[in-house]
């Protein structure tokens, strides 16, 4: 897997760094262009791996493009190990021993860094932004949460959770970091950067854009295993998971309110695959230490073992476990939310 990375997903994000510290952003997404400079990198390269993150982005990555590639890399997996640890020590803290036990178990955190993939990193920013927002400080919650913009479909349910719930602080702090990193992307890339960012995202020809849509953990992936990607039933499990979303967030408490918009957020939109779900870490940990209701712990702790995610490794249609698991744990919130032995423990 490690191999893979270096020629896969670590690939897109030094071509990124390195074309932020040449300052091509104008033509930083243009297939041509990355896959010129990802083959003086791994001379096999075929189609090119899309760099799809945004220009702001770029900035963040650009000092990796300082080490030679080989060595860019050991330090980036170096790095998302340790910020996964302070992710780790967090949990201990907040919850205490034994949330280090289903951080160990949790495969997606894991798979992500063996993969190059800065999982690690949109589990620091939701860990960073729920402190926020337990303290009641929703503008610095939003402000925070909207750094996850990077990988921005991972987070398109949030701003509307807030207005659901009317926490127009929480919205404005997204809005807020949103706009400060739309105006720094644009002022990197221009217009003209901005609408071939937009080009790249919609094409569909790129082979490794979106590969293996049947392991992906969400909707698309339900329906590339049962329905061959048919419109009709990925739009009516979408808008059944809206529904159980809205039922469990309504008068919910907080760990609920983040823990439903959470799983909700990766099962509707496109492009989520296993290490995606890095990001449920958090959620998860609410589950299990913020409640005392049986069903929703249980359907947690299964969610924190490897299984659901190795999966993944089986052929058609039992790679949709993962996806459907997670599914199901969003059932049991919607189920369980407006009963009372849903409360918080002391």
């Amino acid at each position: 897997m490690i191999d893979s990375a270096r020629k896969h997903d670590f690939l897109n994000l030094y071509t990124g760094g390195w074309l932020a510290r040449e300052a091509r952003f104008a033509d930083m997404h243009l297939p041509e262009v990355q896959l010129e400079y990802e083959r003086r990198l791994v001379r096999d390269t075929k189609p090119v791996v899309p760099f799809v993150r945004p220009h702001f982005y770029s900035l963040f990555l650009a000092p990796l493009s300082w080490f030679h590639y080989r060595t860019a890399f050991a330090l980036w997996l170096v790095f998302q190990t340790l910020v996964l640890a302070g992710c780790w020590y967090t949990g201990y803290r907040w919850f205490g021993h034994e949330a280090l036990v289903f951080a160990a178990l949790f495969l997606p955190t894991a798979l992500g860094i063996a993969h190059g993939q800065d999982c690690a990193l949109m589990l620091a920013v939701s860990l960073a932004a729920y402190s926020f927002a337990r303290d009641s400080r929703w503008f610095r919650s939003g402000a925070v949460l909207a750094l996850g913009f990077a990988k921005f479909h991972l987070f398109l349910l949030w701003p509307l959770a807030a207005i659901a719930t009317r926490r127009w602080r929480f919205l404005a702090g997204m809005g807020a970091g949103a706009a400060a990193e739309a105006i720094v992307s644009l002022a990197l890339g221009g217009w003209t950067g901005a609408g071939r960012y937009i080009a790249l995202l919609r094409k569909k020809d790129l082979e490794r854009l979106s590969p293996s849509p049947e392991i992906m953990l969400n909707i698309q992936g339900i329906s590339a295993n049962f329905f061959n990607d048919a419109l009709i039933p990925t739009a009516l499990l979408s808008a059944a998971a809206l529904l159980l979303w809205w039922i469990a967030i309504r008068n919910a408490p907080l760990w609920l309110w983040w823990t439903a918009t959470a799983v909700t957020g990766l099962l509707i939109v496109p492009h989520v695959y296993g290490y995606d779900a890095g990001l449920l870490l958090l959620p998860l940990w609410l589950a299990i230490f913020s409640t005392t209701d049986k069903p929703v712990r249980i359907a947690a702790v299964l969610l924190t073992t490897p299984i659901p995610y190795l999966m993944n490794l089986a052929d058609k249609p039992l790679t949709a476990v993962s996806a459907l698991s997670l599914y199901a744990f969003l059932i049991v919130l919607a189920a369980r939310a407006p009963r009372a032995p849903l409360t918080v423990a002391p």
